[in-house]
């Protein structure tokens, strides 16, 4: 069974932290399961909290605001175009080999991708 970090762990793991190898499964299913777009997504937006600070530069507020909305939406942008990579990183990052995230996702059903992260999971646990 998998086992899913603690929001403490989570929020460690969004900002680009390595989890324990307890967790690695859930990383593995976390980058390779059908929502993982919008688990991406979810990550980013922690990262994204930082443009918040904008708004508390001196000066009028519809320069404040436009500042966050350029800096989040180009922030969004690079994120969705760099996504695949991010996670590979992700992957490599816990112990895995390169590029079985992809292959996970493109060649095999849900059942199958269940099977094989329990499966990488527990060879890379030794």
């Amino acid at each position: 069974m998998r086992r899913r970090p603690g929001p403490l762990h989570w929020l460690w793991y969004a900002v680009g932290g390595t989890l324990p190898t307890a967790y690695h499964e859930w990383v593995l299913y976390d980058l390779t399961c059908g929502t993982w777009v919008f688990r991406h997504l979810a990550r980013v937006q922690v990262m994204f909290a930082g443009w918040w600070l904008a708004l508390l530069v001196p000066g009028p507020l519809s320069l404040r605001l436009s500042m966050v909305a350029l800096g989040y939406l180009l922030s969004l942008y690079f994120s969705l175009s760099f996504m695949e990579d991010a996670c590979e990183r992700r992957v490599v990052k816990h112990g895995f080999p390169a590029g079985l995230n992809r292959t996970i996702r493109e060649e095999s059903s849900v059942d199958q991708r269940a099977e094989l992260a329990a499966m990488y999971a527990a060879y890379y646990r030794r």
